[in-house]
């Protein structure tokens, strides 16, 4: 089988790289059949940074040639496949969309249940029931990112989220209750207090008109 691969010349954080046919058995930077072009990420100011043959790899995908999934990224936008390679880019586009998609709903979850894990080291709630929600959730969405699953993961993702604002919403109420408690057991203890000295001043003021009579 021929293959259509890049191969890496250049040097040390200078690459260079030429797209080659290649007999699929040759090592990677052997024996090439035909040269089809170069790419060039490192070129200079008026140096030409991509060229391709595109004749020659047209020929080649013609003759059934199959390019790694690197050659094919860069021939596709070109019109350089068949409309059978095109058809599975497409395929394979698709799916990487979809991985990377499901991925960013594991990110989501991840973060909510971090963020949760947080959120519970300085809560007044009991926030365990909250944590316990929320991992099975977090376990779905890595699951269904597996099998690029993208709605499932999302809703995973969403639903773990929603597990978080909860928690939040929980939280708060408790410490609001608490600060409420708080307030009103230093209200009683000034009222407490107050009426203590009320009892106290009256106590002396008793005193001191029993003082009086008796004089």
């Amino acid at each position: 089988m021929v293959k259509l691969r890049f191969q890496r010349l250049g040097r040390a954080h200078r690459p260079f790289y030429r797209l080659v046919a290649v007999d699929a058995r040759f090592k990677r930077n052997g024996r090439f059949i035909e040269q089809l072009g170069y790419m060039n990420p490192m070129a200079s100011k008026g140096e030409k940074d991509l060229e391709l043959k595109e004749d020659r790899i047209k020929y080649w995908v013609g003759v059934g040639a199959q390019p790694t999934d690197t050659v094919a990224d860069l021939l596709s936008p070109r019109g350089l496949l068949s409309e059978k390679l095109q058809t599975q880019w497409d395929r394979r586009r698709a799916a990487d969309l979809a991985r990377g998609q499901a991925r960013g709903a594991v990110k989501r979850a991840e973060a909510a249940q971090a963020a949760l894990a947080e959120l519970e080291s300085d809560a007044e709630a009991d926030l365990g029931p909250f944590l316990q929600e929320i991992g099975p959730l977090v376990e779905a969405a890595k699951t269904s990112a597996n099998q690029a699953k993208v709605d499932a993961a999302g809703e995973s993702a969403t639903a773990a989220e929603a597990v978080l604002e909860k928690a939040r919403a929980a939280d708060a109420e408790a410490k609001q209750k608490k600060e409420a408690e708080e307030a009103a057991a230093a209200a009683a203890e000034a009222e407490a207090a107050a009426s203590s000295e009320a009892e106290a001043a009256d106590g002396e003021g008793e005193a001191s008109a029993d003082d009086a009579a008796d004089s």
